[in-house]
């Protein structure tokens, strides 16, 4: 499912998102792909398989908006803005938003995301309504 140029491969990862496709987001990828999130002094690291998984159990659309696309070549960089807001599938309140930075790379005609950078920080509050201690 990667795009045939740069723009078609934001046009699959903003509706990957939008509908929380974890079959459609791992095809967006390398296999070899690291996703690197920072949320204040805290950093993961994912591969592409767990952090599909993790967007897709949220149950809640990731809205994200276009800063820059730049195409050198066969390489290319994503800038965007990213959030979420509601509640998710284990009870969880989130408002959450930031921005990402994606390497691109052109393989066989079909364009892939190569790493992320995404940053993140709350809007608001993130309060459980999970009864686990």
């Amino acid at each position: 499912m990667a795009g045939r140029s740069l723009e078609g491969l934001c046009t699959a990862l903003e509706h990957a998102l939008a509908q929380g496709d974890a079959r459609a987001l791992r095809s967006l990828y390398v296999p070899t792909a690291v996703l690197v999130l920072v949320v204040g002094k805290v950093r993961f690291e994912a591969t592409p398989d767990d952090a599909a998984v993790d967007r897709a159990r949220l149950g809640l659309p990731i809205g994200i908006s276009f800063r820059s696309i730049t195409e050198m070549g066969g390489c290319g960089e994503i800038i965007l803005d990213w959030s979420v807001s509601g509640v998710t599938t284990d009870g969880t309140l989130l408002d959450l938003a930031g921005d990402a930075a994606l390497t691109c790379t052109e393989v066989a005609g079909d364009w892939y995301i190569t790493s992320e950078q995404l940053r993140g920080y709350e809007r608001a509050g993130i309060s459980s309504g999970s009864r686990i201690p």
